[in-house]
């Protein structure tokens, strides 16, 4: 009586949905019966690939192998060869086909007849097949690479799935705008430039049943959506090769610019959230260190029976978190209610200087002047990216035609994408710089310092804080040996050694 097993493998997912599994078991079971042999196993691998590298991962294979050794069958059968491989590593194929061998089993196929593995006839034939296996699979992934970037470059989408937000219809070759999933995106990018933290919106978007991207709303979800550029129409369809495709835009670019922003600032938390309001806080660093400044909060403690209070203080991040073995900074601690109190009386007198709308609209002009040089300049690096894109066409078009070979396109489009990632880091930073947008008038800057001056009188906490941040910029409260120097945003009366403009400090008095 001879013992058979069967061994049955699909490569991925999406063959494992088309039935191929079952296909296979399908031919092999009644083959097995027409020779007269007893099936004794069937052993499975759904999902799992015969490539090199990727033999760790067939668990069926391990238990197949594992019967093969203990003499449990007789006889394999497999649909064909490159269902147990199609690598051409000899080592790897040493240690697939070895194991059979030792066994004294003999691999057939319906198509391809026995393999002796005993012969050498039969270790040629089973080698010939494997590589033949592997050629063919090589020559497939050349054909689905070669047709994905021709895609690219056509403006078609080349596969996986669709970005958030669009349609692609595939019979057209046409993008289109998802509308309920555009207009979850365009809310997303409003909460994050309000400040919101992604946290809690991708809690919102989960209650409220809000179609996500590929499973359920997440923070990580929400951050990359933010993150990814195909919202204002530039979808990396290729990311290793940089390849870009434009799609219909969702947000504007100036909103999406603004939510990066927001991103940098306050990363996936949003904006800091206390129950109490610190002028300082989010802005200051250390002097000594260069740290951010913490907020260390007010906390109670007993002492022989009578109740005592620490203030909430100002403290280096490093002194307050420093680990075991490094070095703690000494940057002394600062009561906040005394600092913030310095602080606004410092800022409350600057706001009343009769000189400080001259340093504002000085200020503007001289921002002025840069805008109109960073639009020249988003000019020559948006006619630059254009050449890019052209060459980058234009090598794709002559690896079609086969006049280069694959090695030189991807040393030429590697060469692309990091010429196309300096210009376009160039180009935000330009457009940046170019979109600041200000009053030139007199009448309007000295309206808008006295609303602030008037503000200041009966300002509330959380008006202070934003006062404070509107005069100094996140960074420009350095705190040393317990005072702090402020750096104003705006005013541009003093200037430095070199006899540049700089903007005048402020020292707080320390305590």
């Amino acid at each position: 009586m001879t013992r058979a097993a069967i061994y049955a493998r699909v490569s991925s997912a999406a063959q494992r949905e088309t039935h191929t599994i079952e296909s296979q078991l399908h031919v092999l079971r009644p083959y097995v019966a027409q020779q007269g042999w007893t099936l004794v196993g069937e052993y499975l691998d759904d999902g799992r690939s015969a490539k090199t590298g990727k033999l760790e991962a067939r668990d069926g294979f391990a238990r197949l192998v594992a019967d093969a050794a203990r003499g449990a069958f007789d006889v394999l059968a497999v649909a064909d060869i490159d269902r147990l491989t199609r690598t051409d590593s000899i080592e790897e194929r040493a240690a697939i086909l070895g194991p059979f061998q030792r066994a004294n089993v003999r691999i057939v196929s319906p198509s391809g007849g026995e393999i002796d593995l005993r012969t050498m006839f039969g270790q040629i034939d089973a080698t010939l097949r494997a590589l033949y296996a592997a050629e063919e699979n090589r020559k497939r992934a050349e054909r689905i690479k070669a047709g994905k970037l021709r895609a690219i470059a056509e403006g078609r989408k080349p596969a996986g799935p669709t970005p958030y937000g669009l349609r692609y219809d595939r019979a057209t070759a046409t993008w289109s705008i998802d509308a309920e999933r555009a207009a979850v995106l365009r809310e997303i990018f409003d909460r994050v430039v309000r400040g919101e933290s992604c946290m809690a919106i991708a809690e919102d978007l989960y209650s409220r049943n809000a179609p996500s991207p590929r499973g359920p709303w997440s923070r990580h979800k929400v951050w990359h959506l933010v993150r990814s550029r195909h919202a204002m129409g530039q979808w990396t369809a290729d990311k290793r090769k940089r390849a870009v495709i434009s799609v219909p835009g969702i947000v504007e670019e100036s909103t999406w610019a603004a939510a990066q922003e927001r991103l940098i600032e306050h990363g996936k938390r949003g904006l800091i959230k206390t129950k109490h309001v610190y002028l300082l806080e989010g802005i200051a660093r250390c002097g000594a260190c260069g740290s951010p400044i913490s907020i260390r909060s007010a906390t109670g403690y007993v002492v022989r029976g009578e109740k005592r209070r620490n203030p909430a203080a100002y403290v280096c991040r490093s002194r307050k978190l420093a680990r075991i073995g490094e070095t703690r900074c000494d940057e002394p601690i600062v009561r906040t209610a005394e600092l913030d109190a310095a602080v606004w009386e410092e800022l409350r007198r600057e706001l009343e200087s009769p000189g400080l709308a001259k340093d504002i609209e000085r200020y503007v002009a001289s921002r002025s002047a840069n805008r109109r040089a960073w639009a020249d300049d988003v000019k020559t690096y948006r006619r630059k990216l254009e050449k890019l894109d052209a060459h980058e066409a234009a090598l794709l078009a002559r690896f079609r035609r086969e006049q280069i070979s694959e090695a030189a396109l991807d040393k030429e489009l590697a060469a692309v994408a990091r010429e196309r990632t300096a210009l376009r880091q160039q180009l935000d930073a330009a457009e940046r710089a170019a979109s600041t947008r200000a009053d030139h008038s007199h009448e309007a800057l000295s309206s808008f310092v006295a609303r602030l001056r008037d503000l200041a009188k009966t300002a509330s906490p959380t008006e202070r804080q934003r006062i404070v941040r509107a005069l100094v910029a996140k960074g420009g409260a350095v705190m040393r040996d317990g005072a702090v120097e402020l750096t104003l945003r705006v005013a541009a009366t003093s200037r430095d050694a070199s006899g540049a403009e700089a903007a005048p400090s402020l020292a707080v008095a320390s305590f």
